[in-house]
């Protein structure tokens, strides 16, 4: 049965034209047969002067959610992605599980089935249209999303994608989710609703409450060690808050395996550990769901503990048990710069107990710098090539305006890091492996001026969809270095195998079974594939030298990837 096609401005284009009213500039899209009032759209919009984001075809679901995150975290604007009804929302599945819990704000839409079998020009016209649709397709997301949505016949597309936009950007930020059907795309839109006005969001940060700062404020001016934790990265104005907080008032800093404040603070004193903790009379636990892991380091008894973030009891968390005398909810570059302003007056008459913890903060950084150099010193001449020599050879030859994407690749801990922009981590979240390809692209999308290193394990490296990244990579001219650490075995599983049987059978074994990944293949090829340069590395002394060639590509505009053959960590 033919059903006419409805001329004039579709649904589709009213949802694009919203997306782009709410500051989405970009949507990395992977298409199926519910796209059609999407192409239509575009192309009708082009004809027209219709104004949409731009569209980036991606042609896996995995990478297109991870360019988005990506995207935002070195623009701060949000993204868009688009997948394929079930199946393509399945496989976002992991990607948008991290995107959650790293607090990632993402505009995901999916299509849905068409519903009807005749009757309307998107009525099912492919045998696929009836084993395609699911009873309740969004309980796949719903707990990895702050909103879910399916967009009904007669709603004004405006107001659904303002909501929708609005919930994904407010703290905590998070991943949204709109199924858009097939023949409500493709039909007229007779009531869009208002456009939505341009969002400025972050220039109003959520203020924790004036009072329990104070309380902060006094307690921490009465500790005579206080420390600070935050084993998340930072975003641009809690790196800048952070940095000044800390080297004001003398206070340490110990991170996770993520930027929070630069490398050549004199207040980083390195990674979280247990004499930091024991030491401590008082702890500022700040934005991290995990900030200590019980098990293996616990703070002082008789220590306080403030948190602060913008959901200090993290309640998307099922379980979590971590002790604290005042929680606060705020967003902490605001919470920081109030509690500076109060630790000003409260500590004006304590200058020499700040002055004997500057001075004692300095000695045990200094201790820490001269352990990493004799570490380097140890690495150089180490083969199989070691993860810390090969950090010392980027820092060598990366320049000032580089990102490094990091996915279980290279020590954060050895890299120099002194801007928010500078280092991504990419292993967060709920452990999905394969991110730091599709995030590496996206950083590089949002960024093209600045030099991207993306750096991971083969095992990261197979599950990024390395085809995908590597044509998304040639088709939109990104180049980026993807540097993939090559140890030939799942490096976490056998960590976690070591910890739980440190006297078993497995610390005796070379190899492992469901950890082993040999025979290792020539990864480097696979870029050389798309037109890319590829390079094998196995000599600690050639590092350097081939991560120079490889950048040098790079800047010519074509992309690079080296197998560096490693060590076991």
């Amino acid at each position: 049965m033919n059903v006419e096609t409805p001329s004039g401005i579709t649904v589709a284009q009213s949802y694009m034209a919203a997306l782009k009213a709410c500051g989405i500039r970009h949507v990395f899209a992977n298409g199926g047969t519910d796209f059609a009032p999407i192409i239509e759209g575009i192309l009708r919009n082009r004809q027209d002067g219709g104004d949409m984001p731009e569209f980036v075809t991606v042609p896996h679901e995995h990478v297109a959610v991870a360019m988005a995150q990506g995207y935002y975290l070195m623009s701060g604007n949000i993204a868009g992605a688009m997948v394929h009804v079930n199946v393509g929302t399945a496989n976002t599945i992991c990607a948008l599980m991290n995107a959650a819990r790293n607090n990632t704000p993402m505009f995901l839409a999916s299509g849905r089935s068409p519903s009807t079998e005749t009757g309307d020009p998107g009525s099912r016209d492919f045998w696929i249209h009836w084993a395609q649709e699911n009873y309740d397709q969004a309980a796949m997301v719903r707990e990895h999303v702050k909103w879910e949505y399916e967009l009904r016949h007669g709603q004004p597309i405006n107001t659904v994608v303002g909501r929708a936009v609005d919930i994904a950007m407010s703290e905590p930020k998070g991943p949204v989710y709109l199924q858009l059907p097939r023949e409500l795309l493709g039909s007229p839109s007779t009531n869009p609703g208002p456009l939505p006005r341009g969002r400025a969001f972050g220039t109003v940060p959520a203020v924790a409450d004036i009072h329990a700062i104070e309380r902060a404020a006094d307690m921490i001016a009465a500790a005579e060690n206080p420390i600070i934790v935050m084993t998340t990265p930072a975003n641009a104005a809690t790196f800048k808050a952070l940095g000044a907080f800390a080297e004001a008032h003398a206070i340490a800093v110990h991170t996770g395996p993520h930027a929070a404040l630069s490398s050549s603070n004199p207040m980083n004193l390195g990674r979280v550990n247990g004499p930091a903790l024991k030491a401590a009379d008082l702890i500022l636990v700040l934005n991290s769901p995990v900030p200590w892991v019980p098990k293996h380091m616990q703070p002082n008894k008789d220590a306080r503990l403030i948190h602060i973030a913008p959901d200090p009891h993290f309640a998307t968390y099922p379980f979590r048990g971590f002790e604290m005398d005042l929680a606060i909810a705020g967003d902490p570059a605001a919470s920081l710069t109030i509690l500076g302003d109060m630790l000003n007056i409260k500590l004006k008459d304590r200058g020499a107990a700040t002055d004997r913890r500057r001075k004692l903060n300095g000695e045990k950084r200094q201790a820490l710098l001269d352990s990493r150099r004799a570490a380097i010193e140890a690495a150089s001449t180490e083969s199989p090539i070691s993860y810390v020599w090969a950090a010392h050879c980027v820092n060598e030859v990366k320049g000032a305006n580089t990102t490094i994407a990091e996915e279980i690749g290279v020590p954060f801990d050895f890299l120099d890091i002194e801007d928010d922009r500078d280092f991504m981590a990419t292993s967060l979240g709920s452990g999905s492996l394969g991110m730091g390809l599709g995030m590496g692209l996206g950083a590089k999308f949002a960024a093209p001026d600045r030099t991207v290193i993306t750096t991971l394990g083969d095992g990261g490296y197979m599950f990024g969809c390395p085809t995908a990244a590597h044509f998304v990579s040639q088709a939109e001219k990104l180049p980026v270095l993807t540097m993939i650490m090559n140890n030939s075995e799942w490096h976490a599983v056998r960590d976690a195998v070591m910890s739980m049987y440190p006297d078993g059978l497995a610390a005796k074994a070379n190899r492992l079974p469901i950890v082993n990944l040999s025979p290792s293949p020539d990864y480097h090829k696979i870029a050389e594939a798309f037109g890319g340069y590829g390079e094998k590395v196995d000599d600690p002394a050639k590092l350097k030298g081939a991560i120079g060639r490889a950048l040098e590509q790079v800047a010519l505009g074509r992309q690079a990837t080296l197998n560096v053959v490693c060590q076991r960590r």
